[in-house]
């Protein structure tokens, strides 16, 4: 019986030593493929691989994003773009409700590879004020998994002197994945109704 007991227990533990190697080598290989960062802002496609990096800033995992939360007052920035309602639709349109990290605020546009002056304006607005005018205050910029839109406002600013940017390239689905809770937001900035 002892022995059985044994077994079993150093084929669950080889078992998971294996899992864990596969996921360390996955992550390395993954970080590998991943492409370089861009001179500027990524201007082609917001969905596809993103780098693995950000100058400047600090790339963040859902753990320690949780944590982050915890222990201190941060400001978190959603940037995925805003629905359009749809083009000849008669009816009246009500997009599905956006679901974000709780205390997100959701500024749609923001992530393009190339922003209006309106928008930069808003942003350096928007941004002294959920700060404080303090450039040391943690600042987390999120999309979507592989979305190139964090990555690019994440770089601005870093670009505007903030100091503790974090970008967090997992994006909504890998917080919801870990079973962390979301709220509804709305969005705001220039162009939205």
């Amino acid at each position: 019986m002892r022995r059985s007991f044994i077994v079993r227990r150093t084929f669950t533990l080889c078992l998971v030593a294996a899992t864990v190697m596969l996921v360390a080598v996955v992550n390395v290989r993954a970080q590998a493929d991943a492409p370089p960062e861009p001179e500027g802002y990524w201007q082609g496609p917001m969905n596809g691989r993103v780098p693995a990096t950000i100058a400047g800033g600090a790339v963040i995992d859902t753990r320690a994003l949780a944590a982050l939360l915890e222990r201190e007052q941060v400001v978190v920035i959603d940037v995925f773009p805003a629905p359009r309602r749809p083009e000849h639709l008669a009816s009246p349109w009500r997009p599905v409700p956006h679901h974000g990290i709780p205390r997100s605020v959701w500024i749609p546009g923001m992530g393009s590879g190339v922003i209006a002056t309106a928008m930069t304006d808003y942003v350096k607005a928007r941004l002294s004020a959920l700060t404080g005018g303090d450039r040391d205050k943690p600042v987390i910029l999120y999309c979507r998994a592989d979305c190139w839109a964090s990555w690019n406002a994440a770089k601005r600013l870093i670009a505007e002197g903030y100091r503790r940017v974090f970008w967090y390239p997992d994006g909504i689905e890998a917080w919801q994945d870990a079973g962390l809770p979301t709220a509804v937001v709305e969005p705001e900035g220039p162009g939205v109704q």
